[in-house]
């Protein structure tokens, strides 16, 4: 089980290398945009095509069996390129409101990619297809540790519920992590209460996370 989940952590260390220096390519050109110099990322006319909301619910179970139920209400735009092509994209609350549709926008992109909207009043950037490849990565590398934890520290079989129910714990505490690791790499790192925010709510959901897999251990 240890030699499987260094064997995963590997491969997925080495699969991220390139996403990695495309990502930091990336920041390169965002740190020459913020110096306000010219041409730094592409421009294109585009306009709002459509927008939506929707909501998603989650339910999760703790190591007692308790369940609870959290619903997310999603913000989505939908953009169209000059060649008539259209994409969606989930988007912040404050640029849904700005985002009027049939209105123009102006599409900045990367490597034909686009990675930014601007609208009268507000803009909205997104991770490059690089970073989000990097962030599929990391998770898969995060897999391997702990799979490879789990062999040199415990090792047991006590079934297939318990042992997604420990994955789906272990990635949980990931997923901020990640998420602010990616971002960081792209846009730089957010200071102020924004960093203080991410801060907190890794370690919330972590501790939460964390409490769900140290419960699963606690019968043995």
């Amino acid at each position: 089980m240890a030699a499987l989940g260094l064997g995963v952590l590997v491969a997925a260390l080495v699969g991220a290398a390139a996403p990695y220096r495309q990502t930091r390519e990336f920041r390169e050109v965002v740190a020459c945009d913020d110096r306000g110099a010219d041409g730094c990322f592409g421009s294109e006319a585009g306009s709002v095509a459509a927008r939506r909301t929707y909501t998603t619910t989650t339910t999760s179970t703790d190591a007692n069996g308790h369940t609870s139920t959290s619903t997310t209400t999603h913000y989505e735009v939908t953009w169209q390129r000059a060649d008539g092509s259209r994409q969606t994209s989930d988007v912040s609350e404050d640029f849904y409101g700005k985002a009027r549709e049939g209105e123009p926008a102006r599409l900045r992109l990367w490597r034909g990619e686009v990675v930014g909207v601007e609208v009268m009043g507000g803009e909205q950037w997104f991770l490059p297809e690089a970073g989000e490849t990097l962030g599929y990565w990391l998770y898969l590398a995060y897999l391997g540790l702990g799979v490879m934890l789990w062999g040199l520290l415990y090792g047991w079989w006590d079934g297939f519920f318990m042992l997604a129910f420990r994955t789906f714990a272990w990635m949980f505490m990931s997923f901020v992590p990640v998420s602010m690791a990616t971002d960081a790499l792209a846009y730089g790192l957010d200071g102020g209460t924004g960093l203080v925010v991410q801060i907190v709510l890794a370690l919330f959901f972590a501790g939460i996370a964390g409490w769900m897999l140290l419960g699963s251990l606690e019968r043995w």
